[in-house]
């Protein structure tokens, strides 16, 4: 290992592989997200929504809650997709910031 560090999260992390041989590492899992995850993708959302907010002018900081406020009220489809699109491209004008944002959304969306 000679001192290497590792650093694993989520469903399927599977850390550092390594062979000496030919043909490509493959790994794979069968992970579908459930109701539990898509719930604590949503709270993570909108956790990390309340840290961005600080680093919004005032009219994004009311287009933020706005469309939280509507992600909270279960939309589907589309118009969830919408909501997380507008999320995401606020994030995405403040920076470095709204990385772990971005991230979030990222999840959301893995459980739709």
């Amino acid at each position: 290992m000679n001192g290497d560090s590792f650093h694993q999260y989520g469903a399927g992390s599977i850390g550092k592989a390594e062979h000496s041989g030919s043909g490509d590492i493959v790994a794979a899992a069968n992970y579908t997200a459930g109701p539990e995850s898509a719930e604590a993708a949503l709270k993570n959302l909108l956790l990390e929504l309340q840290k961005l907010r600080q680093h919004l002018d005032a009219q994004d900081q009311f287009r933020v809650d706005a469309a939280a406020g509507e992600i909270t009220a279960n939309p589907r489809g589309e118009r969830l997709k919408e909501l997380l699109r507008t999320i995401s491209g606020i994030a995405v004008l403040v920076g470095d910031v709204g990385a772990p944002v971005i991230n979030a959304v990222k999840a959301v969306l893995g459980t739709v």
